[in-house]
């Protein structure tokens, strides 16, 4: 086996100067998507603009941005350091200071278009560089080269741009191939569902406007000036916009009906159809048909955002950020530390009808939640049912009906029953037979009181009698009173009759 090549292992050689798919262009990177290069007729990015005016590509996107912005961000230390908590703070400050979901919000417009840019404004207080700002700046006025470094297009330099200076701006990519800086955002496959639809909905007005209401047709006399037949369709658009006219008594007005060949609904099942594609694309799935019953709840589900998507944008996001503004802010205040790491929390929501179900099933083989349990998995407030039991923590017992028990279950718990009777009944037996047992044992002490005519003599007649009493016997059934009292316990409490 031959050594390897190092310098071939360690050096990039499919660099972007050498890839063939990419205009050599002064120097300059090209946009590599297909739409702005064959439909963008010289807007560039400004069609994606207007793609976002359509009503469901805003809202689709919208939602999956907020998906992301509305999860909690945090600032992680590299380590336990001393110095790595100080560098988590510092940034942490910075961030909470610039309003950092406004930010992350702009910086997800790479989502539409492919990539982003923000500005940042720095400030200095005392020793320290601050954030003061992170403002969005317009996709259109960039460009990168050949090293994907980002360029400023200007009056003076519309070409190649101008050169930036280092920890400037900030920029986020989304897709893309062979990382290219412009990304390949959503627009590109937005682009054709926005244009059907739109075109759909431009021949669905045509449509209602002529066959929703009737057309005027007028009749003028032979021989009429033009003047009267310029009054004629004077009076003929006037039908459209007011609610009467007058004409003379030589003319003629009708309603011509034009004969449908089919309705409305064909339309409006195109739009509905285009706004299932938005959907698919920016959400991961559309919600499409749905009944009643779980088909309704599939539905719901499915017009949420996919949790793969909001967790791959939150990531990708923080992996920005973290490049960027972390990288920067220690490189400026606290060289050396360890960068901390900005993320989001994603977190699946939980299924809260299988938690319950397996709470059902768990308490079928004698366990049941306990209240700070029920709090904390399905919120609210909780108090036991009167005439129910409970648990010793205070969690209310919502025992299964019979027909939800297996028959090995309903075994089991008629034995339980059973024996928990047998077992109350061998206390009620055994309370019965304290009482005689009681009194006997109480005979001389109550005799000698009696004769007692003072407290003195009380106290004198009470020691002369202690050594008369025999609690052998009460000791003996106390003690089997105890021990049946347990059983009953152990045979209420659930686990413990095994």
């Amino acid at each position: 086996m031959t050594q390897p090549d190092k310098a071939a292992l360690t050096t990039v050689i499919a660099t972007s100067q050498r890839d063939i798919t990419i205009p050599q262009f002064a120097g300059i990177l090209t946009p590599q998507d297909d739409t702005l290069l064959q439909r963008g007729n010289g807007k560039g990015l400004k069609i994606y603009d207007d793609i976002e005016r359509d009503a469901k590509v805003f809202s689709s996107l919208q939602k999956r941005k907020l998906a992301v912005i509305g999860r909690p961000w945090q600032v992680d230390p590299a380590s336990k350091s001393a110095r790595d908590v100080a560098a988590a703070q510092m940034v942490k400050r910075n961030l909470m200071r610039i309003n950092f979901d406004t930010v992350s919000l702009n910086s997800l417009d790479a989502i539409l278009k492919g990539f982003s840019v923000g500005e940042i404004v720095w400030a200095v207080e005392g020793n320290e560089y601050i954030i003061k700002k992170i403002l969005p700046r317009n996709q259109r006025r960039f460009t990168f080269d050949m090293e994907f470094n980002l360029r400023m297009l200007t009056w003076g330099n519309m070409m190649t741009g101008e050169a930036l200076p280092e920890r400037k701006f900030i920029v986020h990519t989304y897709g893309g191939k062979d990382g290219s800086p412009f990304g390949l955002g959503l627009g590109t496959r937005l682009f054709w569902p926005a244009f059907f639809k739109r075109q759909d909905i431009a021949a669905w007005l045509v449509f209602l406007d002529k066959f929703a209401s009737p057309t005027a047709v007028g009749h003028h006399a032979q021989g009429a000036s033009n003047k009267e037949i310029d009054d004629l369709l004077a009076s003929l658009d006037a039908i459209a916009q007011e609610t009467s006219i007058a004409i003379p008594d030589n003319m003629k007005v009708e309603f011509l009906e034009a004969a449908r060949s089919g309705g409305s609904d064909a339309y409006e099942r195109m739009a509905r159809y285009m706004d299932e594609q938005i959907e698919e694309i920016v959400l991961g799935d559309s919600g499409g048909k749905s009944g009643g019953g779980a088909l309704a709840a599939a539905a719901i589900t499915k017009k949420e955002v996919r949790i793969e998507l909001v967790k791959a944008d939150a990531d990708l996001l923080s992996d920005s950020l973290n490049a960027t503004v972390a990288q920067w802010l220690v490189d400026l205040n606290m060289p050396g530390a360890g960068v901390p790491r900005i993320s989001r929390i994603v977190e699946e929501p939980a299924d809260l009808k299988e938690r319950s179900e397996r709470d059902l099933n768990i308490s079928r083989v004698g366990y049941r939640p306990t209240l700070k349990s029920i709090h904390e998995t399905y919120g609210g407030e909780w108090e036991v049912v009167p005439g129910k039991n409970a648990a010793s923590a205070g969690a209310p017992s919502s025992a299964p009906t019979e027909t939800e028990f297996a028959e090995s279950d309903l075994t089991r718990l008629a034995g339980q029953i059973a024996l928990e009777k047998a077992l109350t009944d061998t206390v009620d037996g055994r309370a019965q037979k304290l009482q005689p047992l009681a009194s006997a044992l109480l005979a001389p002490l109550i005799e000698a009181l009696r004769g007692a005519s003072s407290f003195e003599d009380a106290f004198n007649a009470v020691a002369e009698a202690f050594p008369m009493m025999d609690s052998d016997q009460l000791q003996q059934l106390l003690g089997q009173a105890e021990f049946v009292s347990q059983l009953v316990g152990q045979a209420d409490v659930p686990g413990q009759d095994d």
